[in-house]
């Protein structure tokens, strides 16, 4: 009897234990699944599971219909390439084609901020990513570095009919480090706004060059350099030597006028003219492209090349001879056959400041208002040479500061200006004087000696000493020392 009750409970146990093992099975297998393998997975109903972080395609049926697939949406916002996924998401390029790439120039310059265009229309809430692929080497843009917003009509892009308003404009951050010697990369731009998983979702790329910043800026500065040694090079002596002609590099001998001293319009001419020149290089280093000069830099470029001629101009008035001065003074041996060549080698920084040795305020004014526009222009950069803007202020300044500058050098007497009066005055004196020969002997003379006596000692004595004044007046201008068989009046012919 106790035999079988103990049977009986044994059978009771086992029963019991078989028919609660299904359920437990049941419920242990989706839990199983989701642990090693989501991809596969299935629930009790046998419907596929999915994983947010996968992107597949849907599957087929048996009948050959695609079944639905439940996918998690990627975030538009993050970033959806990893640096190791670089070859599989982009450069493969087994996602869908985006809209093309549009640049504004030939080159991207680094180092800066640079709007790249995308003809597709811009949607609230999607940003792009960016990356190089540089061949051997690929680099994915910091998120920060990348910006994308609407474009409108003040964007140079839209101006340059490149895209259209409403368009999408993404602005890179491109640091210098990214570029070396015109380097050619692959541009990749990309959204991650994929409805079905976390791959991207459109993929744009174009092939550009790079340009170095640093490296285009030490091109630039080298190619002004040689400009310059270039100019004091072409002004050289025949006779020069290393150390005549590094004096020769001094600005106030490069640009001196006729007068052989420095010239302040010479030399703000030519620093426009360098700087100009030197940003418009910088410019096609880094974007292989020219740029439209303002009308405020041309409007400067030609206050400084107008007050240039003049002043020019004004000097070659005032510091020249008049034609029947020169030729007198020629003919009485005074001047040499033979043009004086003017050297510049005595021109120094004074002149700049000084109107015949004494400080010129008006001078000083236009060089220091000259400084501070080329600072300005520079401290602009390339990027605003088109819009560059000289205030209308620093123009009126500058043009007055020229303009009475040329007016200071139209009244202010010169030594040479004194020199054709008083030659001038001994013409007429020794016209006079062989008149009155000519008239005392009722016909020609015939030698100094002769006129003498005709027309009295104290007349040609009187003649003498004014051709010795004169004659000091003109070695001060000139430098020239008359000989004294010079200052005889010459009374035949």
């Amino acid at each position: 009897m106790t035999q079988s009750r103990i049977l009986a409970v044994c059978a009771v146990a086992l029963t019991t234990v078989f028919l609660s093992s299904p359920a437990r099975v049941q419920q242990a297998q989706p839990a199983q699944g989701d642990g090693q393998n989501p991809a596969v997975s299935q629930s009790i109903s046998g419907e596929p599971r999915s994983d947010p972080s996968i992107q597949k395609p849907a599957q087929s049926t048996g009948a050959g219909t695609p079944a639905s697939v439940q996918t998690t949406p990627s975030d538009p916002q993050k970033q959806c390439v990893k640096p190791g996924e670089f070859a599989i998401e982009l450069r493969s390029g087994r996602n869908p084609v985006g809209a093309p790439i549009v640049l504004a120039t030939n080159f991207l310059p680094t180092n800066q901020r640079v709007d790249v265009g995308v003809r597709a229309p811009f949607v609230d809430g999607v940003r792009y990513f960016a990356g190089i692929d540089y061949g051997d080497e690929t680099y994915l843009f910091k998120r920060q570095d990348v910006v994308t917003h609407r474009a409108t009509e003040s964007d140079a892009l839209v101006k340059k009919h490149l895209l259209e308003p409403d368009q999408t404009i993404v602005t890179l951050n491109m640091g210098d480090d990214l570029a070396w010697f015109w380097s050619r990369v692959d541009l990749y731009l990309y959204t991650c706004n994929s409805p079905v998983g976390q791959s991207p979702w459109r993929v744009s790329s174009v092939s550009v060059r790079l340009s170095p910043y640093w490296f285009s800026i030490g091109a630039v500065l080298v190619e002004v350099l040689v400009l310059y040694l270039w100019i004091a090079f072409a002004l050289r002596k025949n006779d020069h030597t290393l150390g005549s002609f590094l004096r020769a590099m001094n600005p106030a001998q490069v640009s001196a006028g006729a007068d052989g001293k420095g010239s302040l319009s010479t030399f703000q001419t030519l620093a426009f003219s360098l700087a100009v020149a030197a940003l418009i290089s910088l410019l096609l280093l880094q974007t292989g492209t020219l740029v439209d000069l303002s009308g405020s830099i041309l409007t400067l470029l030609g206050i400084s090349g107008i007050g240039a001629t003049i002043a020019k101009g004004t000097d070659s008035q005032r510091n020249t001879l008049s034609a029947e001065n020169r030729a007198w003074l020629l003919r009485r041996n005074w001047l040499p056959m033979a043009k004086t060549i003017v050297d510049p080698s005595n021109a120094t920084w004074r002149d700049f400041f000084s109107t015949d040795g004494v400080f010129d305020v008006y001078r000083y004014q236009s060089f220091i208002f000259g400084l501070v526009v080329i600072g300005g222009l520079i401290a602009a950069g390339v990027n605003q040479l088109s819009t560059f803007v000289v205030p209308d202020t620093i123009l009126g300044i500058v043009g007055l500061s020229q303009l009475v500058y040329i007016g200071g050098k139209l009244v202010t007497p010169t030594n040479i200006s004194d020199l054709n009066t008083a030659i001038s005055g001994l013409r007429s004196d020794e016209q006079k004087l062989k008149a009155a020969a000519v008239a005392a002997k009722q016909g020609r003379v015939a030698s100094l000696a002769e006129a003498i006596p005709l027309v009295g000692q104290s007349t040609y004595d009187a003649y003498r000493q004014k051709a010795r004044d004169v004659a000091a007046i003109f070695t001060d201008a000139t430098g020239i020392i008359v000989a004294d068989a010079s200052l005889e009046p010459l009374v035949t012919g």
